[in-house]
């Protein structure tokens, strides 16, 4: 297909992608963050609410079953659409199940479901992925970047926020239930979407290249100063936000408030940082993109200070979150636009976009834990401080070895 017909892409394509990119963080959104609070009200210990981060992750690990995603259920109209079909449906049909069951008494049967939805959310992701690096051209890549995070932080506002309010009105099933209408309305435009027909490489069959797995380790040649930064990221910028929950409980906050700050209001500051700032992105390097990005979001980190040193009140809170989240999706459409950049010249695209994607949530996992355990040995303020050295130090270092 020329390059003519694949930039002028028609509405239909793009609204697709904003649907999937919502639903892949709608009901993860719900099932993290509302789910447990709702279960908490009802006087469920914080032990049993323990196990469902646990059943989440498939979404760290999903880079595991990437190369399967992009090697096989190529068919003669489509390929990533086939995944697509099944993830989605799993999904609903998760949801449907869930519906159906009781938090509190059927708590242990309604975990392992969660834990087969979450598979189907990251190979959801995957298959995205590998569809977009297919679709979009480099000048495009901004945009869909930009879709990409506004997705996920409208989908964190209907889930986490939105759906939440609505529980007291709606109740148990009905919230589940509008969530899998959501699914349902992306899985109607997904049966009238014609994937090859927008792609810009020759579809490659299952038995032309069976070793998709050496994508993994491909896409680093060449590339070990890239690989640094990602894993430099999550040391940056996950601290301060990850400690923000703990230092706002001892301060006396409630649950319900700390959720609506940081996944409403977090997510409504993201959405609108992107519609702000997506345009000037499009006008700058890479490089550019990526260090002013990491620079802005380094020094909205020391907002975090005055809080880790315990001077915890709503301006403060709101200032530190408001910079934080603003930030955060400049860094996300920069990396995302540099990941696809760098999957185009393998067939595995889903396989080399997400090896990329990997080392920073495999860091995440890493992160977390030794926040809190820093925290508890030496207190907020020297975790919040070394994150912030570390932000600038990849800042540094993003501007000196990044090429163009």
């Amino acid at each position: 297909m020329n390059d003519k017909a694949t930039i002028k892409l028609p509405k239909n394509v793009w609204l697709l992608f904003v649907s999937l990119y919502i639903t892949e963080y709608v009901g993860i959104g719900f099932l993290t963050i509302a789910l447990a609070l709702i279960l908490r009200k009802d006087g469920m210990e914080l032990d049993q609410l323990s196990l469902i981060p646990l059943m989440m992750l498939p979404i760290g690990l999903k880079i595991l079953w990437a190369p399967v995603i992009d090697k096989y259920l190529k068919r003669r109209i489509s390929h990533y659409r086939n995944w697509l079909f099944i993830s989605l449906t799993l999904m609903l049909v998760c949801l449907i199940f869930i519906a159906l069951l009781d938090p509190i008494k059927q708590f242990y049967i309604i975990l392992p479901i969660i834990f087969i939805f979450s598979t189907m959310t990251a190979t959801q992701e995957l298959a995205i992925s590998g569809l977009a690096c297919n679709i979009f051209l480099v000048q495009q890549r901004y945009l869909i970047s930009s879709i990409k995070t506004s997705g996920s932080m409208i989908g964190n506002i209907l889930g986490g926020g939105v759906i939440l309010l609505l529980y007291a009105y709606i109740g148990w099933m009905g919230c589940l239930l509008l969530i899998a209408i959501l699914i349902g309305f992306t899985l109607i435009q997904l049966f009238f979407f014609e994937e090859y027909r927008y792609c810009q490489n020759k579809p490659i069959y299952e038995n032309m290249d069976p070793k998709y797995w050496k994508d993994l380790i491909i896409i680093w040649k060449g590339r070990i100063n890239w690989l640094i930064i990602l894993i430099l990221m999550p040391f940056s910028f996950l601290p301060a936000y990850n400690l923000l929950s703990p230092i706002l409980v001892d301060d006396g906050w409630a649950l319900s408030d700390i959720a609506i700050l940081l996944k409403v209001f977090g997510s409504i500051v993201s959405l609108v940082a992107v519609i702000l700032v997506a345009k000037i992105l499009k006008r700058l390097s890479r490089k550019q993109s990526l260090t002013y990005s990491l620079l802005f979001h380094a020094f909205g980190l020391l907002a975090f200070i005055p809080i880790s040193l315990g001077y915890v009140n709503i301006f403060n809170v709101y200032l530190a979150c408001f910079l934080y989240f603003f930030s955060l999706p400049l860094m996300s459409i920069a990396i995302t636009a540099i990941i696809m950049d760098n999957s185009d010249s393998s067939q595995a695209r889903s396989t080399a976009c997400n090896a990329q994607s990997a080392p920073s949530f495999i860091c995440g996992f890493i992160v977390i834990s030794l926040s809190y355990y820093l925290a508890q040995k030496f207190g907020y303020f020297p975790v919040v401080i070394g994150s912030i050295v570390l932000a600038f130090l990849n800042a540094f270092y993003a501007s000196r070895t990044m090429g163009k």
